[in-house]
């Protein structure tokens, strides 16, 4: 049997990640489950809500389900029933992958938005939107979870592929993430298929949905973008500079290896060179993946997020990584922009996919 592409390696992850959110959420009470949150759907049940009724209403559609709305949502629905909700929505959209076998990212699905709208897109753009929704919306449930006093744990992919890894860790880095309460394995498991054409499709969307942020931010004055806020970095401007830092950590570390630290740049950095900052590491990343091939997606980089603690992983995984770790900050971001009166424009995969194809 050939390793699972990139697809299903998203679908792995973003099925492991929501099991830890409701495994978080499982133990609060209503009071907690119901607490207003300036963010997400409202409250923690609400947002867990969505992202159960979000998975049923995408499969419905890859599985030619005649037309519904988005079911409204559930005021008194459990974190258990929302878990099997999920976990049998997964099951059933794994089968349906594993009948269109090898071909399934080509496959074109005809559907109808809420509105009633007709769209038709590849599988392979749809997937990248569920995954991706489900990324923006753990990054709104975990904040909530902290605010009712629940210590999370880190759902970043990177973390996915360090309890499953597909290199060597050494044994003193085992030591230390357990040590730190993070779960390491020694046990290698065999690689994804990471193609170069999806990861940059991901990028594609990735770096138009930071400029929709950067431009958002752009109505806001100095006093705005410092405000504190009790997610992301703690403030927009620090949330922003962040992103940026990500992208030019990793691409040192692709390209000149693990010895260069963790990138701060200054926190007050004006916003149009934060902008520009982005723009430029963008652009260098676009130049090397151009260059790559799928088998170099194989290749082991290695990093030192600080301290003397390497980490290991394949160059592709860690590019998967930093798209997702974009989306999650940039979820943080579209909240600070709402509670500091600007509205963003929406930053789901389907409305680039859909912006491009208008532009076209």
């Amino acid at each position: 049997m050939k390793p699972r592409g990139l697809h299903r390696e998203l679908f792995s992850y973003h099925d492991w990640a929501s099991d830890r959110v409701f495994a978080l959420a499982r133990p609060l009470d209503d009071a907690q489950l119901d607490q207003p949150v300036a963010m997400g759907f409202g409250t923690l049940r609400a947002t867990l809500d969505h992202l159960c009724a979000a998975e049923r209403l995408w499969l419905d559609r890859w599985e030619k389900k005649p037309w519904a709305p988005l079911p409204p949502l559930d005021p008194a629905a459990g974190v258990a029933d929302l878990a099997g909700r999920f976990a049998h929505c997964a099951a059933e959209r794994e089968a349906m992958l594993d009948k269109l076998g090898e071909s399934a990212a080509e496959h074109l699905v005809e559907y109808r938005n809420t509105a009633g709208k007709a769209f038709t897109n590849p599988l392979g753009d749809l997937i990248l939107h569920v995954t991706n929704h489900g990324v923006h919306h753990r990054a709104q449930a975990l904040n909530m979870l902290r605010r009712v006093g629940v210590t999370t744990s880190n759902v970043d992919y990177l973390f996915f592929r360090l309890e499953r890894p597909t290199v060597d860790l050494p044994a003193e880095t085992v030591e230390r993430l357990r040590k730190r309460g993070l779960a390491a394995a020694e046990t290698r498991v065999e690689p994804a298929r990471l193609d170069v054409a999806t990861l940059r499709r991901y990028y594609e969307y990735g770096d138009w949905a930071t400029q929709q942020i950067f431009a958002a931010a752009a109505q806001l004055g100095d006093m705005q973008l410092d405000q504190p806020f009790e997610m992301g970095l703690g403030t927009l401007r620090k949330t922003l500079l962040h992103i940026r830092d990500a992208e030019q950590w990793w691409f040192d570390n692709w390209t000149r290896g693990p010895e260069s630290g963790f990138p701060n740049s200054p926190a007050t950095t004006a916003l149009a060179a934060a902008q520009e900052l982005f723009a430029e590491t963008a652009k260098r990343r676009r130049e090397h993946m151009a260059r790559l091939h799928d088998e170099d997606l194989q290749q082991v980089v290695s990093a030192r997020p600080g301290g003397a603690t390497v980490l290991a992983c394949r160059m592709g995984e860690s590019m998967l990584q930093l798209c997702c770790h974009g989306t999650h900050h940039r979820a943080q971001a579209s909240n600070m922009l709402r509670q500091l009166g600007v509205t963003p424009s929406a930053l789901d995969v389907v409305v680039w996919l859909r912006a491009t194809a208008a532009s076209a």
